[in-house]
């Protein structure tokens, strides 16, 4: 391959993860799931798949586990941040890199920015998309969407559970109001 072929395929690639939604899934299953996995697994273990909970190595901002056939890590390393303004209106703006590797190999990895706006009767954030600055396709990160899906379901079912007793006692207050 000539230089010419080499940057057409980075850029084939590159479309395919964002039309593939990579960048959202990685993001959510790491903001959701990872990003605050220390307390969660102090806190609230009983919330986390037992699969992931089970294999779950914390090294500094990466997220060790295992998964299906395969061995993952999420990895979220801070790049750049600033701050502009003052009291009301002040922006935080922050770089991130986030990468996922699948048994040791670097399959997919993107750059995001996050900001948030301290308003004068709340905070707004903001999360915008950047380069996918790497994508190697095939059944690792075709399972990440899989995983993503198991959390977030264990997760309901786990709240469902949870909020039984309660969602009960407002369906009894609730027939009774309406004379059922």
């Amino acid at each position: 391959m000539d230089e010419a072929e080499i940057r057409a395929e980075i850029g084939r690639r590159q479309k395919r993860a964002i039309d593939l939604k990579l960048r959202e899934t990685v993001w959510k299953l790491y903001a959701a799931h990872f990003q605050f996995i220390d307390k969660n697994l102090k806190e609230k273990p009983e919330e986390i798949l037992p699969a992931v909970k089970e294999s779950l190595r914390r090294i500094g901002n990466s997220s060790e586990f295992r998964f299906g056939d395969a061995n993952y890590c999420i990895t979220c390393i801070e790049r750049h941040r600033e701050s502009h303004g003052r009291g009301f209106n002040e922006t935080e703006k922050t770089d991130l890199t986030i990468s996922l590797r699948v048994d040791g190999e670097c399959v997919f990895e993107f750059e995001i920015t996050k900001s948030v706006t301290y308003g004068e009767d709340m905070p707004y954030f903001s999360e915008s998309m950047r380069n996918v600055t790497a994508f190697i396709e095939g059944p690792g990160v075709e399972s990440i969407v899989r995983l993503k899906a198991e959390m977030e379901a264990f997760r309901q079912e786990y709240w469902k559970k949870k909020n039984a007793p309660k969602e009960e006692q407002r369906l009894k207050e609730d027939m009774k109001r309406f004379g059922l």
